[in-house]
């Protein structure tokens, strides 16, 4: 391909669509296609290092790739580059408080005074911003009251979300009714996302979760949602996971490796559904060597961003190896 022409393409992906709005890459960041994205957006900075989309979406992608340190001078040279643009406010509001998590009390308070400085400034720049008001509303949520906590905030915070978007209004709702420990109203708040429209992708994904979840387990009810989730888009990765999980703690083998075969099919990017049925497998003291069998095919490749990272899986790796063996040992005393 020739240089200029290269150029006009990796453009063209970080250009918004006249119909939606979003660049391709930001599509693909949207979907859980992380390495996609990565590819297009590292190409695109090279060659505009001052461009502030790029800036912005590089900040997002390595920070899904657990890279905690850049991210934040990423998102800081987007928002210097213009600071018109509410996204790159919210995403430098997002990662200062990644940062939070692993901050000392005192940097907290400090992180917490910029995030909701950050985030103020892209609702005022959008209104309108759905997700930038679901990181008020968690803020809000989390946030010690010294730093501007308040549960009655989040409240109405949720009731602004579902002004603009009435399943993410529910979700809110749902995700406050869990926070105050009121699972009935939790589901029941799921329940009705999910019967919103337009279908929610993460209407249905909050619910299959909250369905496979050890205190209110359903996993018939997760498993028909997984299936709706694949009716939705076959390429995203979220459904695979769910029935991995589910197909290992039944140990329906054929089920299973069926579902990991047309995972790594429609997305071989991700291999997070060889790792939940790992996961799931050891957990529940069930057949380490095809655990480890699937840990091997997880680490074989990058994960995607998002997903569990390396050293997560070569410890259950080690685990699975252990356990193995000792069944080995355990089957040759008998």
């Amino acid at each position: 391909m020739k240089p200029l022409l290269a150029i006009a393409l990796l453009s063209g992906l970080l250009a918004g669509s006249a119909d939606s709005g979003q660049t391709e890459a930001e599509k693909l960041i949207e979907t859980g296609h992380w390495k996609k994205a990565r590819a297009i957006v590292e190409t695109r900075i090279r060659q505009a290092p001052d461009d502030p989309l790029a800036n912005f979406l590089l900040s997002q992608i390595r920070n899904a790739f657990g890279d905690y340190a850049s991210p934040p001078g990423l998102a800081e040279k987007a928002v210097a580059l213009d600071s018109r643009v509410a996204k790159y406010h919210r995403q430098l509001a997002e990662v200062l408080g990644v940062q939070a998590q692993h901050a000392g009390p005192i940097k907290i308070l400090l992180l917490a005074r910029r995030f909701r400085s950050e985030i103020d400034a892209a609702l005022s720049l959008d209104p309108h911003d759905v997700q930038a008001q679901r990181d008020l509303l968690e803020y809000y949520l989390v946030a010690p009251g010294i730093a501007g906590g308040d549960i009655q905030k989040a409240d109405s915070t949720a009731a602004r979300i579902g002004e603009l978007d009435h399943a993410e209004g529910l979700l809110a709702k749902a995700r406050i009714a869990a926070f105050r420990k009121q699972t009935g109203e939790t589901e029941t708040l799921l329940h009705q996302a999910v019967h919103s429209q337009p279908p929610s992708w993460r209407a249905h994904t909050e619910l299959a979760n909250f369905d496979l979840a050890p205190e209110h387990e359903n996993p018939g009810e997760a498993e028909n949602t997984a299936r709706e989730l694949l009716q939705m888009d076959p390429t995203r990765i979220e459904p695979y996971t769910i029935l991995a999980h589910i197909y290992s703690d039944r140990g329906d083998w054929r089920a299973l490796d069926a579902v990991l075969a047309e995972a790594s099919e429609k997305n071989p990017d991700d291999l997070t559904p060889y790792y939940r049925a790992a996961a799931r497998l050891l957990a529940n003291g069930r057949d380490p060597a095809r655990a480890e069998r699937y840990l091997r095919v997880y680490l074989a490749s990058e994960p995607e961003g998002n997903a569990p990272p390396a050293a997560d899986a070569r410890r259950k790796l080690a685990a699975a190896e252990q356990s193995a063996q000792q069944k080995g040992i355990e089957r040759h005393g008998e």
